[in-house]
This record gives C-alpha cells, structure tokens and sequence, in this order.
C-alpha cells in the first residue's frame, strides 16, 4: 500500500508518555526530522514530556487529540486491551494510525479496523519493531542464503525471570489482549511469519504458572509449515537461566543466537539511536553457524548481527508517505498473527492440532 497522503512534515502525536514511547516511538520518530514532527501528547495529570519535548502539546484525553488539528498521524500505545477502541476512534477521525503490538485482541477487531482504514483511504499499520533487530536479519541472511540446507525444525524463544506482579497492575488484569501471547509471543510469531510465512497448523499449550497470575504467563506453540519443517515458539515468566532465543536446524548445519536486546537496554539508558553504534552488538553475542562439511566433520563459526534498528520502522513509514516505499508493516501481517493466536487458545480448548 502507498498512500496518497504526501508531506514533507507528518505531524504525529503519541497516545501516552510512558515507557514504550520514550524508550520504542519517540527517539525513533524524533531522529528523523525530514519526515515527522512531534507535535503532541496525551499525559492525563502531568506534563513529564515537556522536558524532553517543549514544543509539544499536552492533551489530557485520547479523545481530545483526536479531535484536535494537532497531528497527521496518531501513535496507539496505550494498553492492549484499549487498542481496538483507540485506533478506531483515530480512524474515525480521519487520522493514520501506528498500533503498538498487538493489533487487536481479537480477528474481528483487526478486521474492522483493516475495513475502515481502506473505506478512507488511511494509512493503518502495526509495530512490530522486532523485525529490525540484528539477528534476525542475520537468521534471514541465513536462511536466504540456503546455509543449512533444507530446513529441519527450529526454536524462537523469548523468556524472562519474573516472580513478582508487573508494577503495571493493569498489565495483570485478565482482559482481551492481555497476557504472555499478546506481550512477547506476537513478537516471536510475526518474526516467523515475516521468515517463513503462514504455517500450515498450530498446536499450542498456554497456561497459568505463577501462584497469584490472572493471565497466561506461559506460550508454547509449534507451528507445522510445508516439507515436514516446524518450528517451536515458546516464551515464559518463570526461566531464571533463559536460552538461545534462536535456534534453527537443517540438513547441512545450525544457527544458533542468545538474545542481544541492544537497543532497548540502550534507550532505557538514555542513548540516542543516532548515536555510533547504537544498535551494534557485542562480539560475544555473536551466534554460532554450524556447517556440515563435505566429509561429515562440523566446522562452528561466528556470525555476527548487521546493525539495523528500530529507526527503520518509523523510516519506511516516512517513504511511505513519501509515495517512495510501501508501509513497514502490512496490516494483514498482524491479520495472520492474530489468526495464529486464536488458533492456539482453540488448540488449548481441544486439545487438537488446529489447521489453516
């Protein structure tokens, strides 16, 4: 999709000012004057974006920004179950929308959201930042280049070490969009959508493992795709000792990668994407390429991440406006992500394999 809206400047405006807007949207979109300028926020009792951001604008609701002529382009970061009802809104109001993840809660939402953007010729698209981090381009690299042959099974994990409530309690609510699947699995199923496509089928185990969790607070989905290849998607609250976050297996050898998480640990830290090497990983984070060799012997490497970040998100969303580029993320992406989610809690309920 390429819009027919063309600016050299897209006011943009973010629906919140917290953690996800000054460490995943704000550095991002500030850095990249030719195409934005943030022009708005919306921080119900406070004005802590005035510091970084003067020339902002404070709203006090999502609704009056909505109906402001403040911004081009509206950023829906508020929490997940709200989603759906704010980027609805944006659209009504004849703004383009940038969703955080997850798109929605459910099909439907998404569904209608996709209608209303096309009825009004609005550019719609999700945030799925983590289709620009190093190693995963690598692994791309990797499998485009056929290195390990015909791919047998793979593993994305995502795992983190949690006994304690999120200091966010609304993020412990049990509501539509809330959980482990929507917060850290949709990352790890968009990343093998955008590798390796729809799969074939799901089989999934989603539970409760922390004595006081209202939520799911643990993913296990392995996906079927064509030629006998699956590949386990698992994600936790409870790994103390977590593992390689990418594993992939074929005929002629391994790729195997820990989680680097560079960038977010870098804007936690107050270090601009601008800056040298920003989004370089360290050399012992490389991963590991096991090639198997002519006679049968196994020869281990290091392959090291590309530099890429965040900042080609909000980048192409810029070309896009631009008429240079398609969007970043289609919104039929995010679509199949979803219809993977619902596939899995079916799974869960019958405890069946669930086909496309």
């Amino acid at each position: 999709m390429r819009p027919e809206f063309c600016t050299i400047m897209i006011k943009t405006a973010i629906c919140s000012y917290g953690y996800s807007t000054k460490v995943f949207h704000a550095p991002y979109i500030a850095s990249l004057p030719e195409y934005f300028k943030l022009t708005a926020f919306v921080e119900r009792n406070r004005r802590n974006s005035a510091e970084q951001y003067p020339d902002a604008r404070v709203y006090r609701s999502c609704e009056e920004l909505f109906a402001s002529d403040d911004a081009d382009l509206i950023i829906v970061n508020t929490p997940s179950p709200t989603h759906f009802n704010y980027a609805r809104a944006a659209l009504e109001a004849g703004k383009h929308v940038v969703i955080d993840k997850p798109f929605a809660a459910t099909v439907a939402e998404a569904e209608i959201l996709i209608e209303m953007a096309a009825k009004k010729n609005l550019v719609l698209t999700v945030f799925h930042n983590r289709r620009w981090e190093g190693e995963l381009i690598a692994l791309k690299n990797i499998v485009g280049q056929g290195l390990l042959g015909k791919l047998i099974d793979g593993e994305f994990r995502f795992e983190r070490y949690k006994t304690e409530p999120n200091p966010k309690a609304h993020k412990e609510e049990p509501l539509a969009g809330n959980g482990l699947m929507y917060e850290l699995c949709t990352h790890l199923i968009d990343q093998a959508l955008f590798l390796f496509g729809m799969p074939e089928a799901v089989f999934a185990d989603i539970r409760r493992q922390r004595p006081f969790s209202k939520i799911d607070d643990y993913c296990s989905l392995t996906l079927y795709y064509p030629d006998k290849f699956q590949l386990l998607i698992k994600s936790s609250l409870l790994v103390a000792a977590a593992g390689p976050s990418y594993v992939l297996n074929g005929h002629a050898g391994s790729f195997v990668k820990f989680r680097a998480n560079v960038q977010e640990e870098r804007l936690a830290a107050g270090l601009s994407p601008l800056a040298s090497g920003f989004s370089a990983e360290d050399a012992g984070t490389a991963a590991d390429l096991v090639i198997v060799q002519p006679d049968g012997s196994l020869i281990t490497t290091k392959y090291p991440s590309p530099e890429i970040s965040y900042t080609g998100f909000y980048q192409q969303l810029g070309e896009a406006f631009a008429g240079k580029a398609s969007i970043p993320v289609e919104p039929a992406d995010a679509l199949a992500g979803l219809r993977i989610i619902e596939a899995a809690y079916q799974s869960v309920e019958t405890r069946k394999t669930i086909f496309f």
